[in-house]
């Protein structure tokens, strides 16, 4: 399934993601640790670093906005379920 996925204010991954805010990431699973899982996969540990926390969940610094306007709340980020064509926003914070 494709999921559309969006950075904004984690400048450094746009070095890393070819110069794109905006990419589209094709998953095997249906859920938001599926999508992290291939990221990682494709474009190193930055990603992760970028991401997610020292417990691996999504970090509190970010918010992450499911299909334009849904806040996903922390602690359940990482297991909430996706469809085909969703968009992702991962948004820094402060």
């Amino acid at each position: 399934m494709k999921i559309q996925v969006t950075f904004r204010g984690i400048a450094h991954l746009y070095k890393v993601m070819n110069k794109k805010w905006t990419i589209d990431v094709e998953i095997a699973g249906n859920t938001v640790r599926d999508v992290i899982n291939v990221l990682v996969s494709r474009y190193g540990s930055i990603v992760k670093q970028s991401l997610l926390d020292q417990q691996g969940d999504i970090d509190m610094e970010l918010r992450l906005v499911h299909n334009e306007r849904t806040f996903l709340e922390y602690g359940e980020r990482m297991d909430a379920p996706l469809s085909d064509g969703d968009k992702l926003w991962f948004m820094a914070v402060g």
